[in-house]
């Protein structure tokens, strides 16, 4: 009987552990998603695993960000985010990930709404978003004059021991992203 005390009460603090980890990833991805749409660019990347930086420092990442958002031409605008799943996680080497998929739509949109009078300046411009961002719906909304991105991606997060849930963007057609991420990892959740 003591045997059996002692096993409920180990299953009771593990799935509990489970919880208040599964718990603390919810919290920090709704934290992250509400800066994303914000477009709060400094505190967003406080929310990136540090690999990341080892690609570009952060305040060049700032700068690089802030312009692609922002800049003379164009701005873009996160509408909305929809976390839609979140997976098990899986450990390697003492790091917890996990694959998260979401659902995002923006808008871009010219400062010189001007130009979209010329209709060859749309075609370009949907073709050009199309080809580059491949697998997304891209369309162009003459009522509101904004190109409309839409589209599922993949976040992962990522638990060292010593840190917080943090996060990296997966993107398999970026073999420079790629690396960021464990062949393991890409394995475990058979991403491209």
């Amino acid at each position: 009987m003591k045997k059996i005390s002692q096993l409920f009460i180990i299953l009771l603090i593990s799935i509990a552990g489970f919880s208040q980890t599964d718990t603390s990833l919810t919290r920090r991805l709704k934290d992250y998603t509400r800066v994303c749409v914000e477009l709060n660019i400094e505190e967003m990347l406080e929310y990136m695993h540090p690999s990341l930086f080892e690609l570009a420092p952060k305040d060049q990442l700032i700068e690089i960000l802030k312009n692609v958002y922002d800049n003379d031409a164009t701005k873009i605008k996160i509408e909305k985010i929809e976390n839609h799943s979140i997976s098990d996680p899986f450990t390697l080497k003492g790091v917890k990930y996990c694959k998260v998929d979401y659902n995002m739509e923006m808008s871009l949109r010219f400062k010189d709404e001007s130009k979209l009078s010329d209709t060859t300046l749309i075609s370009s411009m949907l073709s050009t978003l199309k080809s580059t961002l491949i697998g997304k719906d891209v369309s162009y909304n003459a009522s509101t004059k904004q190109f409309i991105i839409k589209g599922s991606d993949v976040l992962i997060a990522i638990k060292d021991p010593s840190t917080t849930w943090l996060f990296l963007n997966y993107d398999g057609t970026n073999e420079l992203v790629k690396k960021l991420f464990p062949p393991e990892v890409i394995e475990h959740f058979k991403l491209q």
